[in-house]
């Protein structure tokens, strides 16, 4: 553990190349109100030069001649967009990481690495950045008023109780980004939050866009439809009710070996149930059919995706899986992380790493495209990390609907669809 500590406050120092750092990674030994040190070594990244003036961090809207600042607004900035560029985009990062500790937190830790290493990359791009990081583990009460107030990106706190409890400390033009916790989502409507990891809505959804454009017209979805409960579980219960609206012709049965199967003919597969018994059974059924007859298709999220499943049973069934996380190891970007995440820390990036390193790359790229008010553009920039997108619309607002189509090929290769 020390090693790591050691290792990341190396690559702090090695910051100095684009972006800066302050380490608050034992909070309480710094007084709160203590003024901040920036190391200005590169020059300010600037958006597209074509969508500004000469000179000016103030976007030119729609009419060339026509120049929007936020002085000369005549409405809420709430109804026409500024862009405001800061020379230096500051970050807070509120981490869960036990710092002070006998016992830091190795997944946090981990994130945090994958989010420096972000910063690093940005800075070699001519990026600067003033991070702040607060060690939340280590405090009984909300984040500090200041950390709010002070940083353009805030990303973190984790927990669902955090966020509700630092939502008070945010003024005008100021939001929360929940980086990991997929019930966060429930806050976003109506408070400043952005919900990083696309939830498992998204993930159903997807799915039945999928199976939309592949089934063909004539042919039957069959649902394994599980009814050992009165009432329908909470996840199956949604992809019952967006099957039922979705237009895709399908028959329900009780059980896998009620399928009709024929050789030569592939068979499509959906399974409706939130018992991990039940869909574990049914897709070792599938899986035999599939290595008999290699005509099977199952689709399916991670949400029922039963750890006791291997990855043989995927294959056979050529799944098609809708996840909000999947690591492509042949995508070249992903090599060359790991090879930096390897030099810098003397290990292997796992999942908290790669998601660190697209959190933080993604909304700290948001704010230098649109400055200040990014959260108010998040339609308008769909972005592709190393282990999983963003991708935001008008209709679910400021909740990460994103998410990557999976095939797991007879071959034994796997594909991500783009």
């Amino acid at each position: 553990m020390m090693k790591r500590l050691c290792a990341l406050l190396i690559l702090l120092c090695t910051m100095s190349l684009g972006a800066s750092a302050q380490w608050y990674l034992f909070p309480g030994k710094k007084k709160r109100n203590e003024k901040k040190t920036v190391v200005d070594t590169v020059r300010q990244a600037r958006p597209d030069s074509s969508l500004l003036r000469p000179g000016s961090d103030t976007l030119v809207l729609e009419r060339p001649d026509t120049l929007l600042t936020a002085d000369t607004l005549d409405v809420a900035l709430d109804d026409v967009f500024v862009l405001d560029v800061p020379s230096i985009i500051h970050v807070a990062l509120a981490l869960p990481l036990q710092a002070s500790g006998d016992n830091p937190s190795n997944n946090f830790l981990d994130f945090y690495s994958g989010a420096l290493l972000a910063l690093r990359d940005l800075g070699n791009d001519g990026l600067r950045v003033d991070l702040e990081v607060y060690d939340s583990a280590d405090s009984k009460s909300a984040l500090p008023q200041s950390l709010i107030d002070d940083n353009d990106v805030i990303l973190g706190p984790v927990t669902l109780q955090d966020i509700e409890d630092a939502l008070p400390l945010c003024g005008p033009g100021k939001v929360i980004i929940s980086p990991l916790e997929p019930k966060a989502a429930e806050l976003a409507a109506s408070n400043p939050v952005v919900q990083s990891p696309s939830p498992w809505t998204a993930q159903y959804d997807e799915m039945l866009r999928w199976i939309r454009e592949e089934l063909p017209v004539g042919d039957e979805l069959y649902v394994v439809r599980d009814t050992s409960t009165a009432a329908p579980a909470e996840q199956s219960a949604y992809l019952m009710e967006r099957l039922a609206g979705s237009g895709i012709r399908f028959r329900s049965v009780l059980s896998a070996p009620e399928i009709p199967f024929v050789k030569d003919r592939i068979t499509r597969v959906v399974i409706a149930s939130d018992n991990e018994g039940f869909i574990t059974s049914a897709i070792r059924h599938l899986s035999i059919e599939g290595a008999r007859n290699s005509d099977v298709i199952l689709y399916g999220t991670s949400g029922n995706r039963p750890n006791s499943i291997g990855q043989t049973d995927l294959h056979n069934t050529q799944a098609h899986l809708t996840l909000s996380y999947f690591i492509d190891y042949d995508d070249p970007k992903v090599r060359d992380f790991i090879f930096a995440y390897r030099a810098l820390f003397q290990n292997d990036p796992g999942s908290f790493s790669f998601q660190g390193y697209d959190t933080m790359r993604y909304f700290v790229t948001m704010c230098t495209r649109y400055g200040r008010q990014w959260y108010k553009k998040l339609p308008d920039y769909a972005g592709t990390g190393l282990q999983s997108d963003f991708r935001f619309t008008k209709t679910d607002g400021r909740v990460n609907q994103a998410v990557r189509r999976v095939i797991y090929n007879q071959d034994l290769t796997t594909t991500v669809a783009r």
